[in-house]
């Protein structure tokens, strides 16, 4: 190419950056378009050149932003017709504009069953053309990883955006016993699961609260007593916290008691947290996406399925099929961290199930039938700690026999037993007429060039 500006059209830069475009884990910003040219071939060219080119090259490679909304009810007809038992659902306005959509893919549903009862929720803002945002919901496995359950797009975070995500999760998942939802504190969130989860306990990330903490210049020594006083088991415990977070700083208690204590605080939680106090399962979620956030939304479906969810559960499945151990690898190390420290109290049997242990001074009645220690942690995660492991030990009995089934290899096998299927190209698509002719219209809405 000759170093002459006049030629160097948007089109023609577009044909020299689409294989950089063709990888979506590789991001091609302006400025990397506008370096490149300059660097290869000499040309200066401005923002807004190089950023039509990149509109360009990506219109070629997946479809312009409008043609990947009028495709949107064909491709979740193949979802549907590849994957069973997945749920999909569109809400559209009075001229067939986009308003919400929804899908679970039917492997997330059925082994979510087999996961603690702990959603988290968040969204995340999308880059593409239209600026929509992505809902999430997560849990943890067995093996305490990232379960990928639904997914979201709306227009943006209110009230009836919210409201419509719930009732289709609703549809998908249905409700369990013990079942609690995590979030920020959000309040169109806590609308949504308020209207269609009232049933339903709603707790905070106590991560969030910590922020909001530091944002208001709270002393640090203040935020450490809420950080205790939201990680305690015992309530008692909490309430001596707090009380010395109101005799240093009555504002800032004040401030954390607008909340009910049994939406953050571990210890009054209504409905067991296990150990997730926080949503960052689902931010580390939001960064796994961060390179799919700028493509047109059936591209971004197909990154989020083929380069994550199909590949987890394809070496997740793998990985339970070759542990030797009845419980998941991360239950395993965490088991035997604890032992080393649990062979170092003492152990007094009480009875067959019973038995006194002490720490430091303190004893610790552990009642292995029950699953129940004085602390709280055994029955609050379902999972023996140090006291409960050295009443186990004690007795030389299998640690795992006194695990919650959450954790034990069946459920993690459970957890990734099905495949989820990619939807293939659009030429191998067969979608009925009726489908087909439901083209879904973008939202009224457009982003100008600029600085991005």
């Amino acid at each position: 190419m000759k170093a002459d500006q006049r030629h160097a059209t948007s089109k023609l830069i577009s044909g020299y950056i689409i294989d950089n475009l063709r990888d979506p884990r590789f991001e091609v910003t302006p400025a990397f378009v506008m370096t490149e040219m300059q660097k290869l071939h000499g040309l200066d060219n401005g923002y807004h050149k190089a950023w039509r080119a990149i509109q360009l090259a990506s219109a070629l490679i997946r479809g312009t932003p409008e043609e990947n909304y009028e495709l949107l009810s064909s491709y979740l007809y193949m979802m549907t017709s590849k994957n069973s038992r997945t749920y999909t659902n569109i809400k559209i306005d009075d001229n067939n504009r986009f308003l919400y959509m929804f899908y679970a893919y039917g492997s997330s549903i059925s082994g979510w069953n087999n996961c603690r009862p702990v959603i988290a929720v968040d969204a995340t803002f999308l880059k593409s053309k239209f600026r929509d945002i992505l809902m999430i919901s997560v849990s943890d496995d067995a093996n305490n990883q990232i379960f990928p359950l639904a997914f979201g797009i709306a227009e943006s975070e209110n009230n009836n955006s919210y409201e419509w995500y719930f009732s289709q999760l609703r549809n998908a998942i249905g409700s369990r016993e013990n079942l609690i939802f995590l979030a920020d504190r959000h309040q169109a969130i806590a609308y949504g699961i308020a209207k269609v989860y009232p049933e339903i306990h709603h707790g905070i990330c106590i991560y969030h609260l910590e922020q909001n903490l530091k944002r208001r210049k709270v002393k640090s020594e203040v935020i450490k007593l809420f950080q205790s006083a939201a990680r305690v088991y015992m309530c008692k415990e909490f309430d001596l916290y707090m009380s010395d977070i109101a005799k240093v700083d009555k504002k800032t208690y004040d401030y954390l008691m607008e909340e009910p204590p049994e939406r953050g605080a571990r210890s009054c939680s209504l409905r067991r947290r296990y150990d997730m106090l926080t949503t960052n399962i689902v931010e580390s979620m939001n960064s796994v996406l961060l390179e799919a956030r700028e493509l047109p939304i059936l591209r971004m479906i197909d990154f989020i399925q083929v380069l994550k969810l199909q590949r987890w559960f394809y070496e997740r499945r793998n990985e339970a099929k070759g542990t030797f151990y009845d419980v998941s690898c991360w239950v395993e190390e965490e088991l035997k961290k604890k032992i080393d420290l649990a062979f170092t109290l003492n152990v007094f049997l009480v009875d067959s199930w019973r038995s006194r242990v002490e720490e430091e001074g303190i004893t610790f009645l552990v009642d292995l039938n029950k699953r129940t220690c004085d602390g709280f942690q055994f029955q609050f995660n379902e999972l023996p700690y140090i006291h409960a492991i050295a009443a186990i030990e004690k007795r030389n009995i299998k640690k795992s026999n006194f695990c919650s089934h959450w954790y034990l290899k069946e459920s993690w096998l459970k957890t990734y037993e099905r495949q989820i299927h990619p939807v293939g190209h659009t030429d191998s698509w067969i979608v009925p007429e009726t489908v087909k002719s439901q083209i879904v219209k973008p939202l009224d809405f457009k982003v100008p060039p600029g600085r991005r």
